[in-house]
């Protein structure tokens, strides 16, 4: 993770990632500017604390896409013109220019996200998403509530300075930017019907068959709902309604709970060198608080005592 803490803003503007901009300042300085970042190669987070009032003039980099969240200071920051709140968040597209006036000093969470990452996530929802948003800067009201991506940010935060090695391996990579960009585009951009593509019958039990045949055929933590949506030629909201309609639950819970499955099989057949830590970095874990509880809610122990009581099996 990339941690920074300066007593000057130059240095703490050029460090800035997704965006290029210049800050002027509008109030004396009164603390230190600081700047987090987690890279999960192609999204990254950025939390930052600026140290005065600011004006800053900005262009988004070719290649990434931005959500701006005030984490404080809402009343006084305004976007293109466009007053804030607690509600309120801004998008900005690759190449076009914007202005953040902060009259106080705020702190902030931004997440980038590659073009080629966005265009796929939009191209296997194109029945409910508003491709007008990959052409045009947007201030609005999130949908939902903030809550759980500010959650997210401070889980990936701590984990990424306290024990990154179980953050950036290619598989928990994959599964934290499948997680940040979910909740990024479910809680926080409008979808306009008005725009969206016309839906097409398909046979739902087909497209349940063939899902379930990719699960059968692929290692299950490699699967994620885009997989689905690839193998079965449907889009999300398709594969989400056929999994509620007959499994009774979202394909990314489905996916959840095989992939719990999984892990439990794994660690009944460890070998002696074996341990969760390992297990669990061939499934993409990358919050083990997280996977934790949810192992002991669905199996009733924790994955240690598992492990444990694996082991001692194998000796006798």
């Amino acid at each position: 993770m990339v941690q920074l803490i300066c007593s000057e803003f130059d240095e703490f503007e050029e460090a800035l990632y997704g965006v290029q901009g210049r800050y002027v300042l509008r109030t004396r300085q009164q603390r230190d500017w600081q700047l987090n970042v987690v890279d999960l190669n192609g999204v990254a987070l950025m939390s930052g604390r600026e140290g005065a009032g600011t004006v800053y003039t900005g262009i988004g980099l070719p290649g990434y896409f931005n959500i701006f969240v005030p984490l404080t200071a809402h009343e006084s920051t305004v976007v293109d013109g466009h007053a804030f709140n607690h509600r309120r968040v801004g998008w900005m597209v690759p190449n076009a220019m914007f202005h953040i006036n902060a009259k106080s000093p705020a702190s902030w969470l931004t997440v980038a996200m590659s073009c080629e990452l966005v265009l796929r996530w939009a191209a296997i929802r194109e029945d409910e998403f508003d491709f007008s948003l990959l052409h045009r800067n947007l201030v609005s009201n999130a949908q939902r509530h903030l809550g759980p991506l500010l959650w997210l940010a401070r889980r990936l935060f701590h984990i990424d300075a306290h024990a990154p090695q179980a953050l950036h391996t290619d598989a928990a990579e994959q599964a934290a930017r499948t997680e940040v960009m979910g909740v990024v585009f479910r809680l926080l951009l409008p979808v306009d019907p008005v725009h969206a593509a016309p839906r097409h019958n398909r046979d739902h039990k087909d497209i349940l068959r063939r899902a379930l045949e990719l699960l059968d055929t692929l290692d299950i933590q490699s699967v994620y709902t885009e997989d689905i949506c690839q193998a079965t030629c449907a889009s999300e909201r398709t594969v989400r309604n056929v999994f509620n309609e007959y499994l009774g639950m979202s394909p990314h819970r489905y996916l959840m709970i095989r992939r719990l499955h999984a892990i439990r099989a794994a660690i009944r057949h460890a070998g002696p060198e074996d341990t969760i830590t390992h297990i669990c970095a061939r499934f993409g874990v990358w919050d083990f608080g997280r996977f934790a509880s949810l192992y002991r809610q669905y199996f009733g122990t924790l994955p240690a005592q598992s492990l444990k009581a694996a082991k001692a099996l194998s000796h006798l």
